[in-house]
């Protein structure tokens, strides 16, 4: 049961920014003591604290996510891969069981895609650029022909 208790707390730590998630993260990851698939669920307390304080939105269940690919690609590097399954459903179980209304809300991942949809102002200018050039050879044509 400790054990259950330290992974929560070492994840909860990671989540908080204790050590940072990425590079830095690596020393804390590896206090992680998991083994098998009950250490995994344990994690699911730091999943749930991600929204303990009520505040639902897209940027904090992307942090979710990621807080499972770290974890994930640690349990990798440990060998300890049969668990990356059992984590990536209790990340889902956790998403479905506390804000499955919040997600049919905003559409699930259409709704996601939407909110983090970024313009293609090269595309844009690229439009314009092109507009100009044909209205530019356009016109020289047209004075060509007049002459």
């Amino acid at each position: 049961m400790f054990g259950l208790r330290r992974n929560a707390v070492i994840g909860l730590n990671l989540y908080c920014g204790g050590a940072g998630l990425g590079a830095g993260s690596g020393g804390m990851l590896r206090k992680l003591d998991i083994k098998n698939e009950d250490d995994v669920k344990s994690l699911s307390r730091v999943m749930v604290h991600v929204f303990s304080d009520g505040v639902t939105n897209w940027g904090r269940i992307v942090t979710l996510i990621s807080f499972g690919a770290f974890v994930a690609k640690h349990l990798k590097t440990i060998n300890q891969e049969s668990c990356i399954e059992p984590l990536a459903e209790s990340i889902t179980d956790v998403l479905v069981r506390t804000k499955r209304d919040w997600l049919v809300k905003q559409r699930g991942w259409d709704g996601f895609v939407e909110f983090f949809h970024v313009e293609d102002l090269e595309g844009g200018i690229r439009n314009v650029l092109l507009a100009f050039a044909g209205v530019a050879g356009v016109g020289a044509g047209l004075a060509y022909l007049i002459r």
